[in-house]
């Protein structure tokens, strides 16, 4: 009979021994440790602060605005390492027992364990630090898509019907917004309002932003255009618009504008999407707040603004 080769039987003693249930136990542990650092870590432009801000933004829910977490998203990073440490140490409770009775036999994996964690957590936290050395290129590509709108049929600030099939030809600003918002919606338009300030008059003249109210049984036509008013935003480039409670709400649906009112505060608590329709009347692009988030907003602008319109 030949002989088994030696790495084969050292890792058959390493995975049926103590070792491989006190690494990974080790490595589930500092996991969660690092995911509940992130929590903690202050927001930042650059460096380990933008990154732990754009993990929290786009794994657990997190609003920036609000420091609301959706616990939903949260719970499907926290959670399934908790069970599969609990299958773990049921499973070889035995070797981890004997093993845990030599405190130099469990250093060593629990050692190893921590250095894998950091060295992942310190190549993550890195990507963080690129716009101090150069922005991030916006993965346009990647992130393209040519998904088929909604169908948009509601009254504007200024009283005027706007048609999203009207405007096919022009790109398109989608999002939504309510005039009580305390939080995040000012940020939206200003984040909007930047944007479009950097643009030059001849892209702006081909871009239009619809702007849904997330609140229409009391964001009237006027409502909106104080609110209008008050940021400065004047149409035809700027479309706040509203209509019939189900017919709005069906569009927010239809968007994908994610929202709940708050019993006891009557604030409507909300996802912060800016979503890109291109002149061919495909949503091309989804984008959210936040310093790089801004500027790949402008970079998607940019490239749905230079393309042509279809021929046919």
């Amino acid at each position: 009979m030949d002989r088994v080769p030696g790495w084969m039987e050292r890792l058959s003693r390493f995975i049926a021994g103590g070792g491989f249930p006190a690494f990974a136990l080790s490595l589930l542990l500092f996991y969660e440790l690092v995911l509940a650092g992130l929590l903690l870590v202050p927001p930042a432009e650059t460096g380990l602060g933008a990154f732990a801000e754009e993990f929290r933004t786009w794994c657990l829910g997190y609003d920036p605005a609000t420091g609301r977490m959706n616990w939903a998203y949260a719970s499907t990073m926290f959670v399934p390492p908790l069970l599969v440490g609990g299958a773990i140490g049921w499973l070889w409770w035995a070797p981890l027992r004997g093993r845990m009775a030599r405190p130099a036999a469990i250093a060593r994996p629990v050692l190893a364990a921590a250095l894998v964690v950091l060295a992942a957590a310190a190549s993550f936290a890195s990507l963080g630090s690129e716009p101090a050395r150069g922005e991030l290129p916006f993965p346009a590509e990647s992130l393209r898509t040519a998904f088929k709108p909604p169908v948009l049929r509601l009254t504007s600030q200024t009283g005027e019907r706007i048609d999203l099939a009207a405007m096919r030809g022009k790109v398109v600003i989608l999002t939504g917004v309510y005039a009580s918002c305390p939080h995040t919606c000012p940020r939206i338009l200003a984040q909007a309002k930047r944007v479009i300030g950097s643009l030059t008059p001849a892209e702006r003249a081909d871009l239009r932003v619809i702007a849904v109210t997330l609140d229409p049984a009391h964001d009237s036509p006027e409502v909106l255009a104080e609110l209008a008013g008050m940021h400065g935003m004047e149409a035809p480039l700027y479309n706040l618009v509203t209509g019939r409670v189900p017919d709005v709400e069906r569009t927010l649906d239809d968007i994908g504008v994610s929202r709940q009112r708050d019993a006891g505060t009557g604030v409507i608590n909300h996802a912060n999407l800016f979503i890109l329709v291109d002149r061919e009347g495909k949503i091309a692009f989804r984008l959210t707040l936040g310093p790089r988030q801004e500027r790949w907003l402008g970079t998607a602008l940019r490239v749905l603004l230079n393309e042509p319109p279809h021929a046919g």
